[in-house]
């Protein structure tokens, strides 16, 4: 074990998982993969597969020891494009389409540590040596620069990575542990949503070109997992834990307001902000069931139906259409990577193996 918080983190996650995924029922699956779509839109979504199905739903842990993998996937349009052979572990955490060129982000493992990484067109260029272990999250292009959100371990603990055309900052001192989870580019100005842990305390975090940005919070565990910014203001999603209550947040210029009521288990993943209206997607467990949401506003729907564990991990709002990517458990206890365009449900994959979706990014033709 190389790091505390790490370890806590990615536990916390899987714990996350199995709230979500404790039951399964049948799967309503709709074959055609561009349902509810414009005919004018390419929708790209990254994420990853496993190379085997020996185990079911949240099977991290076991599928190491056993010697399975999961392997990075793009989807353009629903059909599969294998970037990295089936033998290598590997995973891709965000998307992003500038002019022509598709950007990819996330992790490849060919020793024993973790090399963070981006795909070009397909193409891998590792931002690490492998001597250390690194995770690529967040990709996001502004004219000619490419910025690439990460962590790396630093031999004591982990600390924020911004790698701005393949050259590294670390953020914030590297004094204390932290991680980043989003990235956002606005004319120039670098925006990053993480955390720092203190001591017992997971405090959230927002810099704008390395500056921190004050943020109001009430409990000492908060987390942001996503950020967006509009007309120079900051909105952030996430969830803060209270007396073991998860209660689903955004917050607009660090002020914070709840999206649930904390008697149920709800945590916001992504927020997307156009014209001033938000769009955040997460999960809520209703009756024992992970359900997919979706809060327009701060007013909630529900994007699967409850009968199948479910989450929603990223989502993309043009042209009036709502574009949803995360994953649904099945009737053989799989988890299938979907997408849901204006609340039509699309499975990126067959649901033999576990695959997740784990973010979405659109392109209209003129």
């Amino acid at each position: 074990m190389k790091s505390i918080s790490l370890k806590y983190l990615n536990h916390l996650f899987k714990a996350l998982i199995v709230v979500f995924l404790l039951q399964s029922c049948s799967t309503n699956n709709n074959t055609n993969k561009n349902s509810g779509a414009s005919k004018n839109a390419t929708i790209y979504v990254a994420g990853y597969e496993y190379n085997e199905s020996q185990f079911e739903s949240s099977i991290e842990e076991n599928a190491r020891e056993v010697g399975m993998k999961h392997v990075v996937k793009l989807w353009k349009n629903g059909s599969s494009i294998n970037l990295e052979n089936s033998d290598l572990y590997s995973d891709a955490n965000s998307v992003f389409v500038h002019k022509e060129d598709v950007y990819l982000v996330g992790s490849i493992m060919p020793d024993e540590e973790s090399i963070a990484a981006i795909w070009k067109n397909g193409k891998i260029q590792k931002l690490t040596d492998g001597s250390k272990n690194a995770y690529a999250k967040t990709v996001f292009v502004e004219g000619n620069n490419v910025y690439v959100l990460g962590d790396e371990y630093n031999g004591a603990h982990y600390v924020i990575k911004v790698w701005k055309n393949g050259n590294a900052l670390s953020l914030p001192d590297g004094k204390n542990s932290s991680q980043g989870t989003s990235l956002f580019i606005d004319k120039g100005n670098v925006y990053v949503a993480g955390y720092e842990e203190i001591g017992n305390k997971f405090l959230p975090k927002i810099w704008k070109n390395g500056i921190v940005q004050n943020i109001s919070f009430n409990s000492e565990i908060n987390f942001i997992l996503s950020i967006f910014v509009e007309n120079g203001n900051i909105y952030a999603a996430g969830y803060e834990i209270v007396d073991n209550n998860y209660i689903a947040k955004i917050w607009k210029n660090g002020k914070a307001q709840n999206l649930s009521d904390g008697s149920r288990f709800s945590v916001a993943s992504a927020i997307f902000v156009e014209n001033g209206n938000t769009y955040v997607v997460g999960n809520e467990t209703i009756s024992g069931k992970g359900v997919a949401k979706l809060w327009i506003n701060g007013k909630p729907e529900n994007i699967s139906d409850g009968k199948n564990n479910a989450s929603a991990q990223s989502i993309f709002v043009q042209k009036a259409n709502i574009y949803i990517a995360g994953y649904e458990e099945n009737s053989r206890n799989r988890d299938v990577a979907k997408i849901w365009v204006n609340g039509v449900a699309n499975d990126l994959t067959d649901g033999t193996k576990n695959g997740y979706a784990n973010s979405i990014f659109v392109t209209y033709q003129n």
